[in-house]
This record gives structure tokens, C-alpha cells and sequence, in this order.
């Protein structure tokens, strides 16, 4: 026996156009808090190359590595994807929490690989990071939080809660 459904009510023209209101507000406010961490707007976006990978690292950044989405915006913006085709394994099952990027093909010379830069930018700009290890042209680089916050002379995690300290690293980096 086929269901019976009683017929609907019309809908009025004013409960329409409140829905799609509410609609559009809450779209409206899920995209604003969505990007939150983003500072500049589109007027005062910075121009040069500089500028612009610190509003990246800036707006991608995260308290932890499990944010797998926001970790991987990051390996993009640390310049680890301009490197080739890569993998990452996050390790979060338990501390000391890890992030591996993995080359199956050789990067620049081929020789030994220095991710002192990229790893550093990562584990400032990831809350919970504890070390990044780099697996590239046959050897493994690894860089610990401590051994970081030692190299900068302040605690690495500083890149991720200081903008300006953010700001002077990556400037540091094009000297």
C-alpha cells in the first residue's frame, strides 16, 4: 500500500525570504570565523614575497598537529612542496608529537638536505609540534622544538604567538 503523506502547507513568501536570511547570515558569519586568523584584508594585503609567506604561516597556523588540514597548508607555505612530490605522517598517537615529509624522488642537489628553515617555521607555527623530520635523497634530517628554540636564541613557539617575531624570521631567512 503506497504511503500516504499529508500535503504540505504553503510556505509564505515572508517565511521564504527569512530562511534564506537566516541562511545567508550564518554563511556570512561561518566564513568570517572560518578565517579568524587571517589579519589583512584584501586592501592591506602585503605585496612582496615576504609579506606574503608570513600572512600564509600566519593565517594557517594551529595550537595542534592533528589540525591535518591546517598542517598541510603549512608544509605548503614552509616551501616544502616546492620541493617535489612528498607524503606526510603525522605522529600524534602520543608525545612527543611528529610531523615526517617523505621524497620518494631526489630534491635540489641531490645530496644531503637542510631543512633547518622549513622544519623551523613549521614547529613555530604548529602549538604542539615537538620535532619535524625530512627524509630526502637518502638521509634523514631531524629538528626538535628544544634544538630550534636553541638555534633562535627564544622559544621557537614564539613564531606562532608574535607576529612581529614571525615577521623577523622570515625576513632573516632572505639575508
Amino acid at each position: 500500500m503506497p504511503r500516504q503523506t499529508s500535503p504540505r502547507p504553503p510556505v509564505s513568501r515572508a517565511c521564504a525570504l527569512a530562511a534564506l536570511t537566516i541562511v545567508a547570515a550564518a554563511t556570512l558569519l561561518s566564513g568570517c570565523s572560518a578565517t579568524s586568523g587571517r589579519d589583512a584584508t584584501p586592501s592591506e594585503a602585503p605585496t612582496d614575497a615576504s609579506g606574503r609567506l608570513v600572512a600564509s604561516l600566519w593565517a594557517d597556523r594551529t595550537a595542534h598537529v592533528g589540525d591535518n588540514i591546517r598542517v598541510i597548508a603549512l608544509v605548503g607555505d614552509s616551501g616544502l612542496d616546492d620541493l617535489g612530490p612528498r607524503t606526510i605522517s603525522l605522529q600524534t598517537g602520543s608525545e612527543p608529537y611528529g610531523l615526517t615529509v617523505r621524497y620518494p624522488a631526489p630534491v635540489k642537489s641531490g645530496g644531503p638536505f637542510d631543512a633547518t628553515p622549513q622544519a623551523t617555521l613549521l614547529l613555530g607555527t604548529v602549538g604542539n609540534l615537538d620535532h619535524v623530520t625530512v627524509v630526502a635523497n637518502g638521509s634523514t634530517f631531524t629538528l626538535t622544538a628544544a634544538d630550534a628554540s636553541r638555534a633562535l636564541g627564544h622559544d621557537v613557539k614564539q613564531l606562532g604567538t608574535d607576529h612581529a617575531a614571525l615577521a623577523r624570521y622570515v625576513s632573516s631567512l632572505d639575508d
